[in-house]
């Protein structure tokens, strides 16, 4: 007899992990379903959670309502695996020159800035309520986790498992209310969800090793962190496409930030999606009545994983409308 969900998510990265912790605390009956495609974003992704972002050095989007309850989000977790996942760590970035120290006090009188922005001085500034996600330890321990529970199943998805019959959707062999996508740039591979556009944005990152041990977080086109040990996982590269550029220049540029002769171990590789406007996709398809998509997080999904999980599960449960600028109806025409 076929056992009946809540919820099927598709996807167990960094965007369906938060969706399936959200359904957990809120005791509904799921299954995570999941290819366990070893080349995935969510593998590569450095797991940093950062208020401040991108070259103009800008508060990131929503920035009060994505951070409020992320580390406590986290920490649950943490709680209920039993492995240290979070690790908060202030940011380091250096001072290059006049136009940046004086770019960087006039932030100062911002008082949204005057929160996060920690120290500052002619050659450097430190930028606190930030730190990362040990994401593979996440990931895996959340596998864990819901294999023991019997709320996870190994899955690839392929179009000729999917039934559409009067405005919804099944897959051959489940039965759920709800199935929620959450399949990063795979979403391309599937005939569903065609009218959004998904753009691929390749990245990668590289284990190091080296007798040496830094506090904070380095920011400086790339991202350098101190895991563990001697270990620094540093990244990530954005190339729009998808296209692997390996991990030379990555490992040449950490090279000369930190002026030391950094031993290379491993590197990882994968394909973000990312929508038009950098806003992720939340909500459900326009035909098909069950059906609902999380995607289009980009390199942000530590901290927009556990926000938008929670804004679609008010959308279906209390019908509570996603916010406009995440919701997918930006894409009807």
């Amino acid at each position: 007899m076929t056992k009946k969900y809540d919820y099927i998510i598709i996807g167990q990265g960094i965007t369906g992990s938060a969706l399936a912790w959200k359904l957990y605390y809120s005791n509904k009956k799921f299954l995570i379903l999941d290819s366990e495609n070893k080349n995935t974003a969510s593998k590569a992704a450095l797991g940093i959670y950062n208020p401040i972002t991108g070259r103009r050095k800008a508060l990131t989007w929503n920035v009060n309502e994505l951070f409020e309850n992320l580390e406590r989000f986290y920490l649950n977790i943490e709680k209920e695996i039993g492995v240290k996942i979070l690790f908060k760590k202030n940011i380091y970035r250096p001072i290059n020159n006049n136009k940046d120290f004086n770019d960087w006090n006039s932030r100062m009188s911002n008082i949204k800035f005057q929160s996060i922005i920690k120290e500052i001085d002619e050659k450097k500034v430190i930028t606190k309520k930030s730190g990362y996600i040990d994401v593979k330890k996440y990931l895996t321990h959340t596998r864990k986790y819901f294999k023991k529970k019997e709320r996870y199943h190994r899955y690839k998805l392929d179009d000729k498992d999917i039934i559409i019959e009067n405005n919804e959707i099944r897959l051959k062999g489940f039965q759920a209310k709800h199935i929620v996508m959450c399949i990063g740039i795979d979403q391309k591979k599937i005939n569903l969800f065609n009218k959004i556009d998904i753009n691929e944005v390749s990245g990668n990152s590289i284990l190091t090793e080296l007798n040496y041990s830094i506090k904070n977080i380095i920011n400086n086109k790339i991202s350098i962190v101190n895991t563990s040990k001697n270990i620094f996982h540093i990244g990530s590269s954005y190339n729009n496409g998808s296209d692997n550029i390996g991990h030379s220049k990555i490992l040449d540029d950490a090279r000369k930030i930190i002026k030391k002769k950094l031993i290379f171990k491993k590197s990882f590789f994968g394909i973000r999606s990312s929508s038009k406007d950098r806003r992720p996709i939340v909500g459900k398809h326009f035909q098909l009545k069950n059906l609902y998509i999380i995607n289009g997080l980009g390199s942000k999904g530590i901290s927009q994983a556990p926000y938008c999980s929670d804004k679609l599960f008010n959308y279906i449960e209390r019908n509570k409308q996603i916010d406009k600028e995440i919701n997918i109806n930006r894409f009807k025409t």
